[in-house]
């Protein structure tokens, strides 16, 4: 199997696209990549990324830009990018991904394959970049899963690495629940595709996918939600998200992101981004309190319903947009939905709605194509209880048949 490259591994040069970390060859394997050695895999290769896993696209100056399978002008999705592209193509059959917005559903569903992001804290992040090497990893919202070109190797490569981190392993250990149902007309699904903006096309491609689950028996509710407002979750997820860039940002980085914002037009990705990095401890606490109160409405949510299903970006894969210099340049950018342009960073909404309350989300292709490019939903389950959307997703896989499709230039 091969490794994003913002692990850690014995032997093979560990970037994250840093151009300063090119020969940075790690004296001992992440801990997710130890526990998957001890199980015996053979890892014979590293996966492309952005520069500093910061990006819906995968493109760094020490190894160059990768290309989408299913279209070579479009992205693979990012920061998991190179991972997709190559679980897609048939170059691995599985791959060691991380997550904070989106980095494993987004290429998931930019490139038709199955991912996994894990409930917060169930995987160790010990050996992952950022945070520079020699820190522990224990990043607020990131986590660290499998994507593989089906759902039953997700659980079982999920099995292998769900564990604590070295230093805690001596106190406690991990076990998972079991899924809450086990026959697909037993689950109940909410269904939620109106919270942020979504292409037309896609939205098709969903409803196809839904129709098929009712039609093999599912129920499915699409009116159910939890009680929630999405746009003030998405304020409190860049409150929080932001904190923490604004926290592993270099002086010179954080300097210009800081000054940006106060000079940018008021309501703008630049004004709100430098705000939010440079926010003081009270604020930041308040978005945390918001955070919490969040959980706990998802936690209700989940009393009544077992899963969420909803989009995973606005729209399908998108052209290459490499423009510009850094991470600056995505404030500027734009994406086409519906014939319009959206600000490029709206692409972090709809991941957002399992990141910050830490659920358990599995990127499940439709098998739907739009404008020849795959698609994809994720399905949020509760908080710990990751064998319920991955059981979900089997029992679609079972009855439905994959949603993975081999890319035609690749058969």
């Amino acid at each position: 199997m091969t490794i994003k490259d913002v692990f850690e591994v014995v032997g093979m040069p560990a970037t994250c696209g840093f151009p300063e970390l090119a020969n940075h060859y790690p004296a001992r394997d992440a801990d997710a990549v130890a526990a998957l050695r001890a199980a015996g895999a053979v890892i014979w290769g590293k996966s492309n990324v952005p520069t500093g896993a910061v990006d819906h696209q995968s493109v760094n100056p020490v190894y160059g830009l990768t290309r989408n399978p299913w279209n070579h002008e479009h992205s693979p999705g990012g920061s998991s990018g190179g991972a997709a592209a190559a679980v897609a193509a048939g170059i691995t059959a599985l791959e060691l991904g991380s997550d904070i917005g989106g980095s494993i559903r987004v290429p998931s569903h930019f490139s038709g394959v199955y991912g996994m992001k894990p409930s917060f804290g169930i995987v160790s992040g010990r050996g992952h970049i950022p945070p520079m090497p020699g820190a522990r990893g224990k990043t607020p919202l990131g986590v660290y899963g499998p994507m593989a070109r089906s759902a039953f190797d997700l659980e079982w490569m999920l099995d292998l690495v769900v564990g604590p981190d070295a230093w805690d392993r001596k106190a406690y250990s991990i076990k998972l629940p079991p899924a809450r149902q086990e026959r697909l007309r037993d689950f109940r699904v909410g269904i939620w595709l109106d919270a942020y903006p979504l292409d037309d096309g896609y939205r098709a491609a969903i409803e196809t996918m839904l129709d098929g689950i009712e039609r093999a028996g599912g129920q499915i509710d699409r009116k159910a939600r939890p009680d929630i407002d999405p746009a003030s979750q998405y304020e409190t997820y860049l409150t929080v998200l932001m904190a923490l860039e604004g926290a592993g940002a270099t002086d010179a980085d954080y300097a210009a992101q800081v000054g940006a914002g106060k000079a940018a037009e008021p309501g703008s990705y630049a004004e709100l981004i430098g705000t939010r990095m440079a926010q003081n401890v009270r604020s930041l606490g308040a978005g945390q309190a918001r955070q919490e109160d969040l959980m706990n409405r998802w936690e209700a949510f989940f009393r009544d319903y077992d899963l969420l299903i909803c989009p995973i970006f606005p729209r399908v894969a998108f052209p290459h947009a490499t423009t510009g210099d850094g991470h600056m340049a995505q404030y500027e950018r734009k994406i086409i939905v519906n014939g319009k342009p959206i600000p490029y960073l709206d692409g972090l909404m709809w991941p957002g709605m399992a990141t910050l309350p830490g659920l358990p989300a599995a990127a499940v292709p439709t098998g739907e194509l739009v404008e020849g490019l795959p698609s994809a939903v994720q399905i949020i389950g509760p908080s710990l209880e990751d064998r319920t959307p991955l059981r979900f997703a089997q029992l679609l896989e079972q009855t439905m048949g994959s949603g993975y499709r081999i890319p035609p230039a690749y058969r």
